[in-house]
């Protein structure tokens, strides 16, 4: 690739009540991103006299004071090549009729800005070197959708595709926008789909719109940022170039250009368009979507595409492991979080690096060797509500080996007393499923007293058992795919490409648009064609 990859939540929304935490949040956050452009939530929940709920608009002194400390905290935690920082904080104007934007500045010592109205906002921002950066863009615009017609692409370089209220990218998708049951769901209008059509520039990021001690949930969406390093200097360019791209959890590498030109850029040209790029994803790749002006155009299908594995070959692959499950309070149990202690070894082979898919704080891989690694991991108990602000909505954890071993290595994954032996072979052709229910047998003798003699229904056990899910492993050519299209015969004047990739598992990454101004002649009779 042409430039770092950098990982960032550029949505986490910090309350209140949780800034005497930010320094063992920032701390915790380094050992997982790349950089936080932290997004401080300056709004409180108040009852009426009549005991209706209503959140705050506009200007409180308690945020001023806020602000303040977080401010000194970010600088503080600012480590360029280690761990970058930005002071931002969620608009707390009249986002109801111009829409969500989270304000970003390149540096500390800015206001925390809560001015009406939006264009009034974008002229605020200009000199002081902030940006806005619009968020869940597909809800009923004046009811906080975006409004199209208020748009700085200078101020606003790129928007938020994907968080946990879900897609925002368009109609007709397979993700929808209904984790937010009050402000959904997603119809016509705000998408970014829609912001493309005006003719805007602009790139594409996901990001978690959490709120709670812990940013970056996995399966909530996270920003890439492409960048000559990590530094703010870089980054910023980076941003404002829109070499960014958005991803729904998995850690998906996206290399992306037209006729050489990077994803975010702009460029003339005549004649035939060659787009090409690399994806490397965390789990076998299912196909990659190449959009013009919004409309898919070409498709390229990976799914069972790549050779088996020879027999004498060593192989090169990842394997997910997950770990979560457990009792759950529908059946009447007491529940509480679990701890989670052991390693994956393999025999005659080596651990290339492990991608952590967590969740919710308590969650660490304290020692790696090059064929062992060690983890620490805590699951928060099953039956507690789910709701979109709740941190803890997912009580699975999960880590993604890539491995480089030979077919009859051994694997064995040891965890709280279970363990399951395969070979890399076996670990190819099939899952496997550890489930403690002699666990669950005990929890439910201790809280109810009960055998399984006393309980006609032998389900109960399994049903409440805490599971571990070894996914079917998957080889590298499964998910380090090279792609080429190309366009013969593009439409003549300014149009836009960008990709939309899915592995089999279902999570998804966005590339940021590349737009290409053309002057050729269209022939309705030449086909796209694809390498």
């Amino acid at each position: 690739m042409a430039h770092n990859v950098y990982w960032g939540d550029f949505h986490y929304n910090l309350h209140s009540e949780n800034v005497e935490e930010i320094e063992t949040i920032l701390q915790e956050t380094s050992e997982r991103l790349d950089l936080l452009p932290l997004a401080y939530y300056p709004f409180l929940y108040y009852k009426t006299p009549e005991g209706l709920s209503v959140e705050t608009v506009g200007q409180r002194e308690q945020f001023l004071e806020d602000w303040k400390v977080l401010q000194q905290a970010l600088a503080r935690f600012n480590q360029p090549g280690k761990f970058v920082t930005f002071a931002g904080y969620e608009w707390h104007g009249n986002r109801s009729y111009y829409g969500d934007h989270n304000v970003f500045y390149f540096d500390e010592n800015n206001p925390l800005d809560a001015t009406e109205d939006l264009p009034d906002l974008f002229e605020n921002l200009r000199p002081r070197r902030g940006i806005a950066i619009p968020h869940h863009t597909g809800y009923s615009v004046h009811q906080r959708g975006k409004d199209w017609d208020y748009h700085d692409e200078d101020i606003s370089p790129f928007a938020e595709i994907f968080s946990c209220h879900g897609c925002s990218e368009g109609l007709d998708l397979p993700l929808d926008l209904n984790q937010n049951i009050s402000m959904g769901p997603r119809t016509s209008g705000g998408t970014v789909q829609d912001g493309l059509a005006r003719g805007y520039r602009l790139g594409i990021i996901a990001s978690g719109d959490s709120h709670g001690t812990f940013n970056g949930i996995w399966g909530r969406g996270l920003a890439a940022v492409c960048a000559e390093d990590l530094t703010r200097e870089a980054l910023w360019e980076a941003f404002m170039q829109r070499r960014v791209y958005g991803v729904t959890g998995d850690r998906i590498l996206l290399d992306f250009n037209i006729n050489d030109h990077f994803m975010g850029s702009e460029f003339a040209t005549r004649g035939p368009l060659t787009i090409h790029g690399t994806v490397i994803a965390s789990q076998a790749l299912d196909r990659i979507e190449l959009l013009r002006n919004n409309e898919v155009i070409d498709t390229y299908c990976h799914r069972d595409r790549w050779p088996a594995a020879a027999s004498d070959e060593v192989v090169r692959f990842k394997l997910r492991v997950e770990f979560g499950w457990g009792p759950s309070s529908h059946y009447g149990l007491q529940t509480e979080e679990h701890c989670w202690g052991g390693h994956l070894q393999v025999t005659s082979g080596e651990i290339l690096g492990v991608e952590k898919c967590f969740t919710r704080r308590g969650n660490s891989v304290p020692v790696a060797s090059e064929n062992s690694v060690e983890f620490d991991l805590t699951c928060s108990p099953r039956g507690e509500e789910v709701t979109n602000l709740n941190p803890e909505y997912r009580n699975v954890q999960g880590l993604i080996f890539e491995v480089k071993a030979p077919l009859d290595a051994a694997l064995v994954l040891q965890a709280n007393g279970l363990e399951s032996r395969f070979s890399v072979a076996e670990a190819l052709q099939q899952a496997h499923l550890l489930a403690d229910r002699e666990g669950a047998l005990q929890t439910i003798k201790q809280q109810f007293g009960l055998t399984p003699g006393d309980i006609e229904n032998p389900d109960i056990f399994y049903h409440n058992a805490w599971k571990i899910r070894i996914h079917r492993a998957h080889p590298l050519a499964s998910y380090h795919v090279p792609f080429q299209f190309t366009d013969d015969d593009p439409p003549a004047g300014r149009n836009w490409y960008y990709l939309r990739v899915s592995q089999v598992d279902g999570q998804m990454a966005w590339s940021s648009p590349i737009w290409v101004k053309g002057a050729a002649h269209r022939n309705p009779n030449s086909p796209l064609s694809r390498v």
